[in-house]
């Protein structure tokens, strides 16, 4: 009987001559692939390589950039996860630095050997890391032992196998989402009919996705979207115009005003930020559309979020403002309508900020869910 094929492509991309290091990727890469036979066999595990020299084997490298050349690599070879390996330093985003990291939208692992040992010291280490960051592609969680043990220290690296349950998970995942694509069940889609099947595939794992991404985050890491909105409502909470037409709209309106204000926000950052661009393919492919969706609601609910938060500072600070000036600018102490509609018009505002944050910091935030 013919085993289901599960492909992890591996990508150097760097413009590497030495030697040693090419031969300790190489082992590491056969090890990877005969460890995951071994406590996998039922799938027929596949560990092609390729190289893309793009970069300069020095200096420091921001990890978007890898991730987005391994997107490239990944849909043109119809890989289903990559694995890219340099040996430059990764620019961390929250840490002093970063061993690798893991994207699970866009199924993909970057691993640096800047900080690693050398030897046979090295291809341990590359093997533990890879595995660990493999499990994060595949949906495991940190745990106080195995390979999916948090990693403080290089010395800290040791190949382990999997843990039974960890396993289990691993099959459930890959039966779900790698050996059955939705694009090869049907040779005619349209855009509305792929998008809402590939949601439908396993709504409860695109939500849990999306949890892990931390949305709440957003406010707090993208200073310029969120300053964005801070101008606004400040403007907004001295204006007596703002009061005024506040108070005069009904609840219901400004619930629908809010709503089409985040709708319209996450829109024109998604679309402004080309965060909807991943990779040079044109075709139908699940993974793709899974990753869109997955991006789109994680902006979603970071707007919701920083909506909630202007909401909460506007509504305290409303209450400590005099009533008899409320009662002069609106007519009556709206301080709950004035609340809902600056939240409102500060979501808009922080998307046109947002639009102003350098492109990478955006993509950073969504793409990048663990680095180590």
């Amino acid at each position: 009987m013919a085993r289901d094929e599960v492909v992890v492509g591996w990508l150097l991309g760097a413009d590497l001559r030495d030697p040693e290091l090419l031969a300790a990727y190489e082992l590491a890469r056969e090890r990877v692939k005969e460890l995951l036979a071994e406590q996998l066999p039922e799938y027929d595990w596949k560990t092609p390589y390729a190289e893309r020299r793009v970069f300069v084997p020095r200096g420091g490298l921001d990890p978007v950039a890898l991730l987005e050349l391994a997107v490239d690599e990944k849909l043109h070879r119809r890989w289903d996860f990559a694995v890219v390996v340099v040996p430059n330093e990764l620019l961390a985003h929250h840490r002093p630095y970063a061993l690798g990291l893991s994207s699970r939208a866009l199924e993909v692992a970057v691993i640096s050997t800047s900080r690693l040992s050398s030897g046979e010291r090295l291809v341990e280490e590359i093997v533990a890391l890879v595995l660990h960051f493999l499990g994060h592609l595949f949906g495991l969680e940190h745990r106080d032992r195995g390979p999916m043990r948090p990693v403080d220290d290089p010395e800290d690296l040791v190949p382990e196998p999997y843990l039974e349950d960890e396993l289990a998970r691993i099959r459930a995942y890959l039966e779900a989402v790698v050996v059955v694509r939705l694009e090869e069940k049907s040779q005619r889609w349209n855009a509305v009919n792929f998008y809402l099947q590939t949601f439908l595939q396993d709504p409860l794992d695109v939500f849990r996705q999306v949890v892990e991404h931390a949305p709440w985050r957003l406010p707090l890491y993208l200073g310029r979207f969120t300053a964005a909105a801070a101008v606004s409502t400040v403007y907004l909470l001295i204006s007596s115009d703002a009061w005024a037409l506040a108070a005069s709209l009904a609840p219901g309106a400004i619930a629908a005003f809010t709503l089409a204000a985040l709708l319209a926000a996450t829109f024109f950052l998604f679309w402004g930020q080309d965060l909807g661009r991943l990779g040079h393919e044109r075709s139908w492919r699940e993974q793709l559309a899974r990753t869109r969706i997955v991006l789109f609601l994680t902006l979603g609910l970071g707007m919701l979020s920083l909506w909630v938060l202007v909401f909460g500072l506007t509504l305290v600070t409303g209450l400590v403002f005099p009533r008899e000036l409320l009662l002069s600018w609106a007519g009556r102490p709206a301080v709950l309508a004035f609340s809902g509609f600056a939240a409102a018009l500060g979501v808009v505002a922080a998307a046109m900020g947002g639009n102003l944050e350098e492109e990478a910091e955006i993509k950073a935030e969504l793409f990048i869910d663990e680095e180590t």
